[in-house]
């Protein structure tokens, strides 16, 4: 096997795949890059058999072939290749890498013994453009269980419908929600992808506002951007039933500025960082937001101008619940919505259902 490549392109490419890459595994040839050079191209893969990423760029092929390169070392050489274009020339279990005057002999090991991902059959698909899809993804994937106490809910989960798309990502303490719409769909389908799986598809996609296919089986899902493919395992049981925990009513509606919202919060709760509790206190009376906290270190409060439609209220979070949706989000204004101070505070946009929130009061706060 022998071809030239863009050095660019194939660190690009390998910065792409090696996400899919395990620091450990007990099968030692999956700590490898899959290097394949075809007709007029190359593709490299990386899987954990748990997530798969393939690539391809471009290439000058002398002689087809593929081979199974370390990936770690490989990545880290690459990244140090002084020429605008890289030659390999694989033979006898090694590969001769030449760059401008660098010249690098690498052992190599059979691709025979490298393990695929089973192929996604037998699937529901679905079209969506690339920058909503990366946005849903942001702007849920931080309400995911961190602990495996209920590992269902260390995933996000996906609900395909005929022209709509929602995620949602809930740790016992918030609930995160996402909608948007898709086209090209084939079916209806419900399935929850592992967190470290999204956050990596997340960090592939682009902004662009071109289309990427979704192919869903009972088992896996496949991402297909074009030149990358992104396939991952999915997690096995049923996801709660989070439409029963969403009130119905409420009784105090606000009409808040995000980004200012979103600067208070932070600057406030500088003062609680180091409590466990990390408290913020929020008092809605006579249109205005105030928002206190309290340590062993001082006080902190601050006023925000607020459109406040119905009873005042005084309600308590962890700074870091509520931080995290205002500063995940992009819109002008949001309403926050709550009954009283034990019960969840909704976050909904001003116009239309793209996101919903809900976040757990804290029950007791000291002044």
């Amino acid at each position: 096997m022998r071809f030239t490549v863009d050095t660019q392109e194939m660190n690009s490419a390998i910065s792409t795949v090696i996400k899919a890459l395990p620091s450990k595994s007990s099968m030692a040839i999956l700590e490898g890059i899959y290097i394949e050079a075809r007709e007029s191209d190359v593709l490299l893969k990386c899987t954990d058999l748990s997530l798969q990423i393939e690539t391809v760029i471009g290439a000058i092929i002398e002689y087809e072939g593929k081979t199974v390169i370390p990936g770690r070392v490989f990545s880290d050489m690459m990244r140090k290749m002084p020429g605008e274009t890289t030659s390999f020339d694989f033979e006898d279990k090694k590969v001769i890498i030449k760059s401008g005057r660098a010249k690098t002999a690498m052992k190599t090991e059979n691709s025979d013994d490298y393990h695929d991902m089973p192929k996604v059959k037998n699937t529901t698909s679905f079209s969506i453009e690339t920058s909503k899809f990366r946005n849903m993804i942001k702007q849920c994937i931080f309400a995911t269980a961190q602990d495996d106490t209920k590992p269902i809910l260390t995933g996000v989960l996906l609900e395909v419908e005929k022209d709509s798309l929602t995620m949602v990502a809930l740790d016992g303490y918030r609930l995160a929600m996402r909608k948007e719409s898709i086209s090209k769909c084939t079916g209806e389908e419900k399935v929850v992808i592992p967190y470290k799986s999204l956050l990596e598809i997340g960090k592939t996609l682009t902004d662009g506002e071109e289309e990427i296919t979704i192919n869903i089986s009972k088992t896996s899902v496949n991402i297909d951007l074009g030149y990358t493919v992104v396939t991952t395992r999915l997690l096995e049981g049923d996801f709660i039933k989070y439409k029963n925990i969403l009130p119905s009513s409420h009784l105090t509606r606000v009409r808040l500025k995000r980004e200012e919202l979103a600067q208070s919060i932070e600057r406030v709760s500088i003062i609680s960082r180091e409590e466990k509790t990390n408290l913020i206190s929020l008092s809605f009376e006579n249109d205005m937001l105030t928002i206190t906290a309290n340590s062993e270190l001082g006080r902190s409060n601050e006023e925000i101008e607020a459109d406040i439609i119905g009873e005042d209220i005084k309600i308590a979070f962890n700074s870091k619940y509520m931080s995290d949706v205002v500063k995940s989000l992009d819109d002008e204004e949001i309403y926050l919505e709550m009954n009283n101070n034990i019960s969840p505070c909704i976050i909904k946009p001003t116009e239309g259902d793209k996101f919903y929130y809900l976040v757990l009061p804290v029950r007791h706060f000291s002044e």
